[in-house]
């Protein structure tokens, strides 16, 4: 139980049984995820997973995959929803680890699956490995393993995975490897410190790089610290470790930081007028809300008194990076600035920097009582009777109850597929009426494309923050503004920017509204409240100005034939426009059509004269 003896599990094979059962248990539970006990029929067959962000990212993981393969990039522009919108790193963070689940076992829903299986497998290793990075012997280990699989099933946890935030939780899960194997290197540099850093580097570059961005600083300034006290091998060799992880995600991280702007600022009524809190109270934001976190959170300080005897670099950065993610997520609770990025979510993130001095500490307990009471094995009495009453108290089984997530389209959802596919053509877009207080499962609707081959306004995600999301029908509210509000012409014009055929409402304020359009006619009528499809009454059209015939438009390219421009000498589609569009033939040139009812400009084309062929590829550069 002596916690700086740092002995291997091959000194004491025992304590890899007691790992093994950790991750028995942790499967056991994964599966329970998935509904299928024992069963690996859910898991891995061709239904999507549909609570929260995940049809977002299974739909964009393909889309990535796709033009990976293809291109070599996973930036692409998608015109299936928004009148063509950029589908980059950024905009959609998530979409990253189906990207690689792809890349690895296939583009289909069994893919994803099992992907997101093998992560939450990967919790209870994660925190046993860090473990061994501030010198915790067989025993240690294991328990921060346990502690940390415990966290992984807690509340917030659970609401990061259903939302789909996976992104979050593995990159999350890098952080605490990272920092106590940088202690590590410190102390004891070797190939295997070198690499585990390495790899837990690159892997959380990966999978969420603003995590990364809070613990670089804390890297930069451990190294600058000890500068003349190690030897410039030293230097040399972490240098080399950061240097690469980066390396191997510089393609996607040029193109991250050079699509931010698809960020949109806060601003607004409810923009905070001072930076400080309205009242004490409120300071209760930056402390854990649920009971295991925060017992955690308060048995890993202590650890971390107890650390700073023997191990005081690694205690210093676990503490710097548990304050760093825990003051993030304070921020973002209290205030929507932060909160519009999702930093209230990084709060897990610094809990789980307390699970290794939580381990620490409670075997340094365990190791004081056995060491004053001339019994050892008391110490190991008394951390299982400890354990056991904080699992009684903190009702802890039942946060193993897992509650399975929604897998397949089911019977309603299907007929809606398939009405849209017998009552719509692909010439024209369908207005999909968004619900920000849908019921679950909603998200479903990022799959459409897929699985009707249609284009949409709306449907891709109904909180989303960015300008591509002004043209849409969400809560009975047309482009943000009342649907009772638009006269009939206005509606009418806005059909006709956008190439609107169909209309699926899903308010009573929306379809009203609609059934008193003279242009729009009842095609079907959903049951359980899936909502209205109106057909509307008007040629389908992708071409504002001048004439053409759309005979591509997809991901890979929009190709249009038997052009011929307006008198002004150009053709405007209902697409919207980003840079880098290349054109074929090369004398077209392709402009921005600026309208101040739309953020994003549409794609205007100044042709000499008429053309009978012309291709138009993004290429993100």
């Amino acid at each position: 139980m002596e916690v700086t003896a740092d002995a291997s599990f091959r000194r004491s094979p025992g304590w890899l049984l007691v790992l093994a059962l950790l991750l028995a248990a942790q499967g056991w539970l994964t599966l329970q995820l998935f509904g299928s006990g024992l069963s690996l029929e859910r898991l891995t067959n061709d239904e999507p997973v549909l609570d929260g962000k995940h049809p977002l990212h299974f739909y964009h993981g393909l889309l990535g995959n796709r033009n990976w393969h293809e291109r070599r990039t996973t930036t692409c522009y998608d015109p299936a929803f928004q009148a063509g919108y950029l589908k980059t790193p950024v905009f959609d963070a998530g979409s990253r680890p189906a990207e690689l689940f792809f890349l690895l076992g296939g583009p289909a829903a069994g893919s994803y699956k099992v992907g997101l299986a093998l992560c939450c497998l990967l919790a209870p290793l994660a925190f046993a490995l860090a473990g061994r990075g501030v010198g915790l012997g067989p025993a240690g280990s294991c328990l921060a393993g346990l502690i940390g699989g415990t966290l992984w099933w807690s509340p917030a946890c659970r609401g990061l995975l259903e939302a789909g935030d996976l992104d979050l939780l593995v990159g999350g899960m890098c952080v605490p490897v990272y920092l106590t194997w940088l202690a590590r290197f410190g102390r004891t540099p070797g190939p295997i410190e070198w690499l585990v850093l390495t790899a837990s580097a690159a892997l959380g570059w990966y999978m969420q790089p603003l995590l990364m961005l809070g613990v670089a600083p804390v890297a930069i300034l451990y190294q600058l610290w000890v500068f003349r006290s190690v030897r410039f091998a030293w230097h040399l060799a972490l240098l080399t470790a950061n240097v690469l992880a980066l390396g191997v995600n510089a393609l996607w991280l040029w193109e991250w930081a050079t699509h931010l702007w698809m960020y949109v600022p806060y601003g607004g009524e409810d923009a905070p007028s001072t930076i400080y809190p309205a009242s004490f109270r409120d300071w209760e934001a930056f402390l854990p809300t649920d009971p295991v976190d925060l017992a955690a959170a308060a048995i890993g300080l202590i650890g971390l008194l107890a650390m700073l005897r023997r191990h005081a670099v690694a205690a210093t950065l676990i503490g710097t990076g548990a304050l760093i993610y825990v003051a993030a997520g304070g921020a973002g609770r209290l205030w929507p600035v932060f909160s519009e990025v999702g930093a209230q979510k990084v709060m897990s993130v610094g809990v789980w920097c307390c699970a290794v001095p939580c381990a620490y500490g409670l075997i340094a307990i365990a190791g004081g009582i056995g060491s004053t009471s001339g019994f050892r094995p008391l110490g190991l009495v008394w951390l299982l009777v400890g354990l056991a009453g904080m699992t009684y108290g903190l009702d802890v089984p039942r946060r193993w109850d897992v509650t399975p997530l929604e897998i397949g389209l089911g019977p309603n959802r299907e007929a809606v597929v398939q009405t849209i596919r017998e009552r719509s053509t692909p010439d024209g877009r369908i207005l999909w009426e968004d619900l920000t207080e849908g019921p679950r499962g909603s998200g479903w609707t990022a799959l459409l494309p897929e699985l009707t081959q249609r284009p949409y306004l709306g449907g891709l995600s109904p909180d989303i923050s960015i300008d591509h999301m002004h043209a849409r029908l969400a809560d009975g509210r047309l482009v943000n503004r009342p649907v009772g509000d638009w006269t009939d012409e206005e509606v009418a014009a806005f059909f006709d920017r956008y190439n609107v055929t169909r209309a699926i409402c899903r308010t009573p304020e929306s379809i009203a509204r609609f059934r008193r359009l003279p242009s729009a006619a009842v095609v079907a009528d959903f049951q359980d409240g899936a909502g209205v499809m109106f057909a509307i009454d008007r040629r389908p059209t992708y071409v504002l100005k001048g004439r053409a015939v759309v005979t591509q438009m997809d991901w890979k390219r929009v190709a249009l034939s038997d052009i011929e421009p307006d008198e002004e000498g150009v053709v405007v589609l209902s697409l919207h426009y980003h840079t880098h569009w290349r054109v074929t033939p090369g004398y077209v040139m392709i402009e921005r059509d600026v309208d101040v009812t739309d953020p994003i400009p549409m794609i205007r084309l100044r042709v000499p004269g008429p053309v009978s062929r012309l291709t138009m590829t993004w290429k993100g550069e």
